[in-house]
């Protein structure tokens, strides 16, 4: 069955409406060999082969009622189980925007329910095709060994963190920054986000995936960052490729972070806590990026080295459904009790983490204010 976001009751739709696929879905092996669906606004949703078949059947225009009746006389052992489940299968599909309906209305407990599972990142398309500028550069690295390029990716963080350790734990005399310090490490940041950005469109294209676009948003509809558009990496079977398309960009913050903290090791006075500033920085950002509870670069790592998909929107689907009591998903219904447990886990996790590395930031910023003001 399909990744889908909701299940309703049956409704008489299912007994009027012939159903078919909506124009422009495409059925594909993508994740993990999976057969996947993507929808014509691009949302990917892993889909059962029995789910598959259905679907065929709706290829010949039935309606809901005409698809259980053929199933029920295909598989008439089977009629309390296709009974119960087609209807909320078909509802999931229409809400997915599958189906050639209108997605279904949803309550307010079902919005609040969606909104919890967002991404919560309001985006503004600035580049509409990174790959084109991405490509000279990956395919230069195509031609290097990939074992190499691997062993220099984990070479990064073991010397980059100690190097920040030290940089963070020395001395520098001068602990008072002035205001142009920080108005320049902010104008170094923007630079290295941009380069950081730029990673994953290289990495993609490496993996001859091509980013749909890239650009800057609102994370929580609030706070600037910068982005790219990294959804087609579901079409990458393998899972080292999609890790490494999502932790480049965090690995490329631990280099710079290093390379800082290497030079306020080897500076004095103002020098050496301009350098400081932007080790602290970049901590912030690296926190920020690895936050599992968002569609982070360290949630998308841990999701593809497990093998799985939409994990984080499973897990908070299937938490909030239950502080709400409402019925779960088909999708989530049989699931197993480690599964779930796993769901809350993940959910609690990630909470604890949101509330830490905040903090952290917080703290952190309000030092940077006490020294300015100082």
């Amino acid at each position: 069955m399909p990744s889908s976001p909701e299940t309703v009751a049956p409704e008489p739709w299912l007994d009027t409406e012939r159903l078919r696929m909506r124009d422009g879905v495409e059925i594909i092996t993508g994740a993990g060999g999976r057969t996947m669906l993507v929808s014509p606004a691009g949302r990917y949703l892993n889909i059962s082969p029995s789910g598959l078949a259905m679907l065929r059947h709706l290829g010949e225009g039935m309606t809901g009622a005409e698809l259980m009746a053929s199933l029920t006389e295909r598989y008439p052992e089977q009629h309390e189980q296709i009974r119960a489940t087609v209807p909320d299968f078909l509802a999931d599909l229409r809400r997915a925007s599958v189906l050639n309906l209108d997605p279904l209305p949803a309550t307010g407990t079902e919005r609040a329910i969606r909104y919890g599972r967002l991404d919560l990142v309001k985006r503004f398309p600035l580049v509409r095709d990174p790959g084109r500028y991405a490509g000279p550069v990956a395919d230069v690295l195509r031609r290097l060994p990939v074992q190499p390029l691997a062993a220099l990716l984990l070479a990064v963080p073991v010397v980059a963190i100690p190097l920040v350790v030290l940089a963070l734990t020395s001395s520098t005399g001068n602990i008072h920054p002035t205001a142009w310090m920080v108005v320049a490490a902010v104008a170094v940041m923007l630079g290295e986000i941009v380069v950081h950005e730029f990673c994953h469109a290289v990495a993609m294209t490496y993996n001859r995936i091509r980013p749909r676009n890239a650009g800057v948003g609102l994370m929580l509809y609030l706070f600037p960052m910068a982005y790219v558009d990294r959804t087609d990496s579901y079409r990458h079977e393998g899972r080292f490729g999609r890790v490494l398309i999502s932790l480049v960009g965090p690995i490329c913050d631990l280099a710079f972070a290093g390379v800082w903290s290497l030079a306020a090791l080897n500076t004095s006075g103002d020098a050496a806590l301009f350098f400081r500033i932007l080790v602290g920085f970049q901590l912030m950002a690296v926190a920020a990026n690895v936050n599992p509870l968002f569609p982070s670069d360290g949630y998308h790592a841990v999701e593809a080295a497990l093998g799985a998909i939409n994990m984080r929107g499973r897990a908070l689907t299937y938490v909030l459904h239950r502080l709400t009591r409402k019925p779960l998903p088909l999708y989530l219904r049989s699931i197993s009790a480690r599964v779930r447990a796993g769901y809350v886990c993940y959910f609690a996790v990630s909470l604890l983490y949101t509330l830490l590395a905040a903090g952290l930031i917080l703290f952190n910023l309000l030092s940077l204010a006490i020294g300015l003001m100082s």
